[in-house]
């Protein structure tokens, strides 16, 4: 007689993510069908779907308890998505303190982004007819020449 080998129960985790990739792709495919202007509307929901499906299924991040709980709903995608994105709206406070934090470290931002200071530098040199992003180029280019004396 042959013995079989039992198979073992999939994990909640397992069922939870096959369920949300599966809601994540009917999803994408209704977003696929919307005008521009819908989607742009859509674009807070759209970002809060992709992050949830991107934490959910490539994350390490689900317990069986959570899963198995997340299992009760038709949608777990939507449930967990409309929460990310509820946490995630600023109120006017939460915006003040930001701005308040990137004024405050004023000095760490202007390594990253073009000041209007530097970019009327670049104007007033190259000119309008050039791109700024082409004008910042060429002054990388000239500033290598001079430090490498090409």
């Amino acid at each position: 007689m042959k013995k079989t080998k039992a198979t073992e129960p999939i994990s909640s985790v397992a069922l939870l993510q096959a369920r949300i990739a599966r809601k994540y792709e009917d999803f994408k495919d209704t977003m696929l069908e919307l005008d521009n202007e819908t989607l742009f509307e859509l674009a807070p929901t759209i970002t809060a779907v992709r992050e949830v499906f991107k934490y959910t299924i490539h994350g390490d991040c689900l317990e069986e308890l959570e899963s198995a709980y997340l299992l009760r709903y038709e949608n777990p995608l939507k449930v967990l998505a409309d929460a990310w994105k509820q946490f995630n709206e600023s109120d006017e406070y939460q915006l003040y303190d930001l701005i308040g934090d990137i004024v405050a470290e004023d000095d760490d931002g202007e390594d990253d982004y073009m000041t209007v200071a530097f970019a009327d530098e670049l104007r007033d040199k190259y000119g309008d007819d050039i791109p700024i992003d082409a004008a910042l180029i060429n002054e990388i280019l000239e500033l290598g020449r001079k430090l490498f004396k090409c």
